[in-house]
């Protein structure tokens, strides 16, 4: 298990971070802060996938109110335990994985000890090919899980600078509630501009965005901010201005991310053909 430190990197598959992950603010920040301590090239195993936290390092990293963080962390990691992962693989209508095999408390000592459900090595141990990395330090300000789980998704296309998903993909991965899929006034104003707002508040990711509609009909969201090259500089925490990208990448796409991200372009140009198309801000 790594120490955790400021430049404590989240690492997981696309997969994983494109499954609607069925957990509240509180218990993604134990979560995240739990996968930063994993050694993601390593061999899966459960000793190298339990990890112990103290409630400490969650009022350091995320800001806590230290009054308040023994019972947040309580609640967590006995919420993580009822958590469901669910993936929507090609041969299926939805497949279903626990996060965690094992979650303890001890409140005297103040720490959480997890062991993450061997069904998850593949998603976050030994990684190739299609997987996003980014530091946990980028997402601790945040004050919404909207803004975070959108904020994952950026960093799968950190290399290009855009990203295109269909709608349905889009709420099912934000998971949001019935009434904003029905009405996409009330996810543009519930969802998308508030989680790009704090994004660009918080990180300093400047994002724009677009609907790209098919006759009447909203299809799909397009995503547009500075691309991220090893070059660039990492913008402070919690930035005051836009106008700047922080995080750098380690390295240059592998054949299977360019694959992935080609896969996004063609769906826009897919998109793009439909009869009646038109964007919307």
């Amino acid at each position: 298990m790594k120490p955790l430190t400021k430049t404590s990197y989240i690492n997981m598959t696309n997969d994983l971070i494109r499954s609607a992950q069925g957990l509240n603010l509180g218990e993604k920040r134990l979560l995240m802060l739990a996968v930063s301590k994993l050694d993601s090239k390593a061999k899966p195993s459960v000793q190298a996938a339990t990890v112990k936290i103290t409630v400490a390092e969650m009022v350091q990293e995320f800001d806590l109110n230290p009054d308040k963080a023994y019972q947040e962390a309580k609640k967590a990691a006995q919420g993580i335990m009822k958590r469901q992962i669910r993936f929507k693989p090609d041969d299926a209508d939805v497949a279903l994985i626990q996060w965690v095999g094992k979650s303890a408390y001890n409140k005297g000592q103040g720490w959480i000890l997890i062991e993450f459900y061997h069904g998850l090595f593949p998603h976050l141990f030994d990684l190739k090919g299609y997987f996003a990395s980014y530091k946990l330090s980028r997402t601790s300000a945040l004050r919404s899980i909207y803004s975070w789980r959108l904020f994952e998704l950026f960093m799968q296309f950190k290399n290009t600078g855009f990203l295109t998903i269909s709608i349905d993909e889009f709420n099912h991965i934000m998971e949001v509630a019935d009434t904003y899929k029905n009405d996409f006034g009330l996810l543009r104003t519930r969802v998308i501009e508030p989680a790009t707002k704090e994004i660009r508040e918080k990180d300093g990711l400047a994002v724009t965005w677009e609907a790209i509609k098919g006759g009447r009909k909203v299809k799909a969201l397009k995503f547009t901010f500075p691309a991220e090259t090893p070059e660039a500089k990492p913008a402070t925490k919690r930035a005051k201005s836009p106008k700047q990208s922080s995080e750098t990448v380690d390295k240059p796409l592998t054949k299977a991310q360019a694959k992935a991200e080609l896969e996004s372009f063609k769906k826009l140009a897919a998109l793009a053909k439909l009869k009646g198309v038109e964007k919307v801000r």
